[in-house]
């Protein structure tokens, strides 16, 4: 499908497609690109080595690394939603920076703690702040940019938080060996670059002279009542996805735990394996994201956890003579799923969204998934503790399964929506 500049998607170099895009969007779009570049490179040094450094520095569980991470999903659960609701009165850009600056803080005090405890308290202060820029950050997307390109955008901004995720695993991997310490103050430093270039760069985007409608608005004829079926629609698509995310996130937070020690995996060796997955979304993601456009977008929800599901079942079957090969088709798969899970879950809540609630209903759906994230890790750590690895991955695709089934029957509702111009 040609790109609105005349390049033709399928055919272009991934080079050519980023040059069409850069020219294609406003600025806003290139500024959020360009602080998801910075923040996600000073994230991706210390997060894939988070629950290790709990595990072997800090003598934490498998279950006890999984409740630190969870806490900070599950307070991401308010500060999501009220990140939203506030990017919708106040503005995107105060939201977003006020999120980034504080995280920036919260990441470089954790060199100074040394406690299992203390690391889950700064997690939960994270997570009453840093998941607060997201909503708005998507909200600023679908502002400035029209339904039929919003996958292209937000593919845009994957490909440059891919591009933050290649280098720092393996430099993260490097440091940690100088001290995780240094880690955390390097990663809290780059986090603050971003509040830097948005507070030069980011202009506000909400939208002017759009009045919100009263909740009460339901009688027949009025635009709160063309909303239902979309309501309707996104309510049912909140529990699925927020399964969805509880699952794929393991591979992230509980994997590299059953890497390092069922299959005796080096860490540096992980951090290489993990920049595979950046290293594919940088080459495949804006073709993945066009390819994606005015497709059923459930539909394409459930092929990604299809994906997920074969990649993470594969892991069951891996012993430590198979694990590096392994884990690295297992990580082709899961970015493949996430290559569609990223445009395509925040295009879709945009197109359900009413016009001044986007920044609402991003957050709605952010928190359903951050209950999933914040449930996951700590049950499949417990599992990891008592149980042999192999039965983790089987349930964690079978479930997967049971979800792309049930977005198959979503697309079923979905498709059938009618058009309604006051949904943008």
């Amino acid at each position: 499908m040609p790109l609105d500049g005349g390049v033709g998607a399928g055919a272009a170099s991934p080079l050519a497609a980023g040059r069409a895009l850069l020219s294609e969007f406003p600025r806003v779009v290139l500024v959020l690109a360009t602080g998801d570049l910075v923040a996600s490179f000073g994230f991706s040094l210390f997060f894939p080595f988070l629950t290790i450094y709990l595990v072997q520095e800090l003598g934490a569980s498998a279950a006890q690394a999984g409740l630190v991470i969870a806490a900070y999903s599950l307070f991401s659960t308010v500060s999501g939603i009220a990140g939203g609701w506030l990017a919708d009165r106040v503005g995107r850009r105060p939201v977003l920076i006020g999120s980034i600056s504080l995280t920036a803080l919260l990441v470089a005090s954790m060199a100074l703690v040394s406690e299992t405890w203390h690391v889950g308290l700064v997690m939960v202060v994270l997570g009453c702040v840093d998941p607060a820029f997201l909503p708005a950050a998507r909200a600023a997307v679908a502002d400035s940019v029209d339904e039929a390109r919003r996958p292209r955008a937000f593919g845009l901004l994957g490909v440059a938080n891919a591009l933050g995720w290649i280098a720092g695993p393996v430099i993260g991997a490097g440091l940690s060996t100088l001290g995780y310490p240094l880690l955390f103050g390097v990663s809290g430093l780059l986090v603050g670059c971003y509040t830097v270039i948005a507070l030069r760069w980011l202009p506000e985007t909400r939208p002017t002279g759009v009045a919100h409608r009263p909740v009460d608005a339901t009688a027949p004829g009025t635009a709160r009542a063309a909303d239902g079926p979309r309501r309707r629609v996104f309510v049912a698509f909140l529990p699925l996805i927020g399964v969805t995310h509880a699952i794929t996130f393991l591979w992230v937070t509980t994997l590299p735990i059953h890497a390092a020690g069922t299959l005796a995996l080096p860490t540096p060796t992980w951090g290489l394996l993990f920049g595979l997955n950046g290293l594919l979304i940088v080459l495949l993601q804006l073709r993945v994201s066009t390819a994606c456009e005015r497709r059923s977008k459930p539909r394409l929800i459930a092929v990604a956890a299809g994906l997920y599901a074969i990649g993470l079942g594969l892991v069951a079957l891996l012993s430590p003579a198979t694990a590096v090969p392994g884990l690295a088709v297992t990580i082709c798969l899961v970015t493949a799923g996430e290559m569609l899970l990223m445009p395509v879950v925040p295009s879709f809540i945009a197109e359900l969204s009413p016009i001044d609630r986007r920044g609402t209903y991003q957050g709605i759906a952010m928190a359903a998934t951050a209950v999933g994230s914040g449930l996951g890790p700590p049950i499949a750590g417990l599992v990891l503790d008592v149980m042999p690895g192999a039965v983790l991955w089987l349930a964690a695709a079978l479930i997967l399964l049971g979800a792309a089934a049930g977005f198959l029957v979503l697309s079923r509702w979905s498709d059938r929506l009618p058009a309604d111009a006051s949904v943008a």
